[in-house]
Order: C-alpha cells, then sequence, then structure tokens
C-alpha cells in the first residue's frame, strides 16, 4: 500500500507566522518547498514519513 502524504500533511499554510499560531507544543512546522507553504504534523509522523521525503522542520516542538 503506498503513502499518502496528503493524509499526513493536513492542511497547507503559506504564512509562517500563522502555522506557528496555530501549532501545539507536541507540534513541528515543516515545509519541504523552499519555504512557500508550511504544514502542522506531530514530532512521530515527521520522524517516521516525511523526513524520508525531503520535509524539513521549520519550527520546532516546544517553540
Amino acid at each position: 500500500m503506498a503513502l499518502d502524504v496528503t493524509e499526513l500533511l493536513g492542511a497547507p499554510y503559506e504564512n509562517l507566522m500563522e502555522a506557528k499560531v496555530d501549532k501545539s507544543p507536541s507540534e513541528v512546522v515543516i515545509s519541504n518547498d523552499n519555504a512557500e507553504t508550511y504544514y502542522i504534523v506531530e514530532r512521530e509522523v515527521y520522524e517516521d514519513s516525511l523526513k524520508q521525503l525531503g520535509y524539513e522542520v521549520v519550527v520546532s516542538d516546544g517553540e
């Protein structure tokens, strides 16, 4: 079964500040397209799946 990345990512944000405000302390903000679109995900989801697909953490958990 193929991994459905869109289910893992959730809603996209075009503004980093909006993503930072909406995330909970246990979540991270990630991006993979030169910081044009941001996504809020749980740290475990990032480590288990999205990191290997080239996504990078822009805002760490706890921030």
